[in-house]
């Protein structure tokens, strides 16, 4: 068979990882964070070898890229599979810049996949937040409340790279396939709350991923159910609203408008 996709770049945050479940292991370096780090990367590789496994199996090229998109860092880069293209937390680029790197690569990127994704703010997801848990109420496409999930997958979009896998909790994948209801999905944890979760096991975790994984090369670019549900038509607004703590009424801190979807999400 021929590959529908060539190369999948792949987003990845701490606090959707089974066994992740308190902001104490996502927000301050430590032994809790290192074992949380642990944790994912070890998704991350069961995501990878699921994948690249399959491709190899049915005589196709395949590249991945994995970008840390956790604030702090929530990789172990020295324990991530060596077959995948690593881009640091930290690069000062964000998200968009490296988005646009991988597009201009030898193999361009053409299709975008998340590992270990919280669901927005004011969900009831473990851990859900909208980019910084401690100043971020919401963002609004439009006046619609979006998530780091939604803003991602629709800038990728826009680029014309479907998004065809998430794994999280039950809430963000319930958020991720509202919006996208093709994508291969593994919930490896059920919210009981913003700080308490049931988890699967590690090592069961890791298995249901593999497997999930190598159903992306069941899907095709072309599939109308991966074309992202409720896509708002220009001209667009996108804002950033912020608290200065909890309990004070957010207000517009950052506004972006124009008719290019790509470059408003890139700005906020």
């Amino acid at each position: 068979m021929s590959s529908p996709f060539r190369h999948v770049f792949f987003v990845t945050d701490l606090e959707g990882a089974a066994g992740v479940t308190d902001w104490s292991q996502t927000r301050e370096g430590g032994p809790a964070q290192d074992a949380a780090r642990a944790l994912l990367t070890a998704e991350i590789n069961a995501v990878v070898a699921g994948l690249l496994g399959r491709a190899a199996a049915e005589g196709v090229a395949l590249e991945i890229s994995v970008w840390d998109g956790h604030g702090t860092g929530g990789t172990r880069f020295d324990a991530l599979d060596p077959r995948v293209t690593k881009f640091r937390h930290d690069d000062p680029r964000g998200f968009g810049g490296v988005l646009e790197a991988v597009r201009a690569a030898a193999v361009p990127a053409d299709a975008l996949g998340f590992i270990g994704q919280h669901a927005m703010e004011g969900t009831g997801g473990n851990l859900a937040h909208t980019y910084s848990s401690t100043r971020v109420k919401m963002h609004r496409l439009n006046g619609v409340p979006i998530g780091e999930f939604g803003t991602r997958a629709l800038h990728a979009f826009a680029l014309g790279m479907p998004t065809v896998f998430f794994s999280g909790d039950d809430v963000a994948c319930r958020e991720a396939t509202a919006m996208v209801p093709g994508l291969v999905e593994v919930a490896v944890k059920r919210s009981t709350g913003v700080t308490t979760a049931e988890c699967l096991p590690h090592e069961e975790s890791c298995r249901a991923l593999e497997t999930a994984a190598a159903r992306i090369l069941d899907l095709t670019p072309d599939d109308p159910a991966l074309v992202p549900r409720g896509l708002p038509e220009p001209p667009y607004c996108y804002e950033q609203l912020r608290h200065r703590k909890w309990g004070i009424v957010p207000r517009p801190t950052r506004i972006a408008r124009g008719d290019d979807l790509a470059q408003v999400l890139r700005s906020v």
